[in-house]
């Protein structure tokens, strides 16, 4: 079994976006589709933001794609420069506990050191023991003394008319 990271196109963004649906759907995630649709968009034609991959598998002659991975790009002085954060990582459930994730993530690693990356973090739900153990397996630590929070910042409404 050969696996690799693909990058994907503006042709096969279909492919892509329904790959997202489905690991929204298995995280049980919100999901507004356009501004997916959107997010994806400028990430494939701003590679400054990240990187995005298919997971193809070519198994007995044949290649298909088995999941995708993003990474997205931030900086970070504690680190000492550029790092990334794997955003999204997702095998079809009839391609895990086969190896795949084991032999992606050094290729991922490759991939972002050779674009400056000086570390690479993300974020594991903390009643998923499976995906902590392996991710530990592969050398990611988890920071005990933190904790992640987010705020959605709503986009500020234009107003059609400036007031006089």
């Amino acid at each position: 079994m050969k696996i690799s990271l693909t990058k994907p196109v503006l042709s096969s963004l279909d492919t892509f976006l329904k790959l997202i649906d489905e690991l929204f759907a298995y995280e049980a995630l919100p999901q507004k589709v356009e501004q997916t649709a959107t997010a994806v968009k400028q990430l494939l034609a701003t590679p400054e933001l990240g990187q995005a991959w298919f997971i193809e598998v070519e198994e007995n002659g044949e290649t298909c794609v088995a999941g995708h991975l993003v990474v997205s790009y931030a900086f970070s002085l504690e680190h000492g420069g550029k790092v990334a954060f794997i955003d999204q990582f997702y095998l079809k459930p009839e391609w895990r506990q086969k190896g795949i994730g084991a032999s992606l993530i050094p290729q991922v690693e490759d991939r972002v050191m050779n674009d400056g990356v000086k570390a690479l973090s993300l974020e594991v739900n903390i009643g998923n023991a499976g995906a902590r153990t392996f991710y530990e397996r592969h050398g990611f630590v988890p920071r005990r003394q933190f904790c992640v929070m987010t705020k959605n910042l709503a986009e500020k409404a234009v107003p059609l008319h400036a007031a006089s």
